[in-house]
């Protein structure tokens, strides 16, 4: 049960998705889904983002492991509006089979395609509408989860890694 955001507070991207989710859109999943609680956790967060908890909204700062949220969450989300390269976030949770409701910025590099691997939605109104569809699907929570742990072992695994590396130090040798 439950959704989460897990970001650094100390980068500017992570305090407006946060804050942006919060006050945008959270209050159009707590409209249709007032049991559901969403978790606030990362280090380094200004009272702006400290002062969001209340209303289902829990924030909870550093924490040891992120796996309690991994594995007791149903979803993750990145309502990320800015910011560049691929996002580890993203990447934990769709390596886990945590399926991610996330935007255009949290997805970029990440070889993932909307309702593929993932979620996208670009506006408040189409985020929350995804997160409430992909909560209580599940269908689709089940496709996602198993796309996206397929995605992360070819396109991030350590494997691919290493066979990319092979090539590039082959290529010198030709």
């Amino acid at each position: 049960k439950d959704i989460y955001f897990v970001g650094g507070y100390q980068h500017p991207p992570n305090v407006d998705a946060a804050c942006w989710f919060v006050n945008d859109i959270w209050p159009l999943i707590h409209q249709q889904l007032p049991e559901m609680r969403f978790h606030l956790i990362g280090s380094k967060a200004p009272e702006k983002v400290r002062s969001l908890s209340g209303d289902g909204v829990v924030f909870h700062g550093f924490v040891e492991s992120v796996q309690p949220y991994l594995s007791d969450c149903r979803l993750a989300v990145a309502p990320l509006r800015y910011g560049a390269g691929v996002k580890g976030k993203v990447n934990m949770s769709m390596a886990h089979g945590q399926p991610v409701v996330a935007t255009p910025a949290a997805v970029e590099g990440m070889f993932a395609e909307h309702e593929r691997e993932l979620l996208v939605a670009q506006d408040a109104e189409s985020f929350a509408a995804e997160v409430v569809r992909l909560y209580q699907d599940e269908d689709l929570w089940n496709h996602l989860s198993d796309a996206s742990v397929q995605n992360v072992e070819t396109h991030f695994s350590l494997a691919t890694a290493r066979a990319s590396l092979t090539d590039l130090f082959d290529s010198f040798n030709t």
